[in-house]
């Protein structure tokens, strides 16, 4: 059991919302543990940990590097465009990482007020019981897209398909009231949704706003 005094925030959102620009404000400023799930998952990837086997036991040994180790776009290549493949990937990491996290949560025994868990897809994987609240950044698609094609060089076509095949605020926002109504005794408060459209230091007032908000409630 996760310490009382500790408040536990869950972050996602797009591609290109301006996820990592929070999680290093809140970091620096609030001093929060930061738990990131994509860290996670490639650490119980790897050779002699948690989904090693099952993994390479489900997409076959071609994934390996000559090291043996799980090489990622190998792996991505294998499951790309196959929900069925994807989906039980998901099914074997998933489980796994949300284990690793709550054990994180524990372990820091009340020595950070606030722990920041990142997540691109915690609201797919209803990780919705670890936290006591979760943050969406969400920014425009055209801003997105201007945003991606400028930092990472991808390109129009490449933007689009991958917001395409992610889900959209009106879904998180659903899964979460449906957890709430399921689940009438949890802790779990609900989503706060953060704009990022304009400038970072909108975007780092908002952050502080929610931030004195729950100062005022804890």
């Amino acid at each position: 059991m996760r310490p009382n005094n500790v408040y536990v925030i869950g972050i996602t959102g797009g591609i290109g919302s301006g996820k990592s620009l929070v999680l290093d404000y809140l970091k620096e400023k609030y001093n929060c543990l930061l738990i990131k799930a994509d860290d996670i998952g490639n650490e119980v990837k790897l050779k002699g940990r948690e989904c090693y086997n099952d993994i390479v036991n489900l997409l076959g040994k071609d994934i390996l590097g000559e090291d043996g180790e799980i090489i990622k776009s190998r792996m991505a290549d294998k499951i790309f465009s196959d929900e069925r493949l994807i989906e039980e990937v998901n099914a074997i990491i998933h489980p796994v990482v949300k284990k690793v996290i709550s054990q994180k949560i524990d372990d820091d025994k009340g020595n950070h007020k606030f722990i920041v868990v990142e997540a691109a897809l915690l609201i797919e994987a209803s990780y919705f019981d670890l936290f006591d609240e979760i943050w969406v950044i969400d920014a425009k698609k055209e801003i997105r897209i201007k945003r991606l094609m400028e930092s990472r060089g991808y390109s129009l076509k490449k933007c689009e398909d991958i917001i395409a095949s992610q889900n959209d605020v009106d879904y998180y926002c659903l899964q979460s009231e449906k957890y709430i109504k399921d689940n009438p005794k949890t802790d779990y408060k609900g989503i706060k949704i953060i704009q990022n459209n304009t400038s970072i230091r909108d975007l780092t007032d908002k952050a502080d706003e929610v931030m004195e908000d729950i100062n005022g409630r804890i």
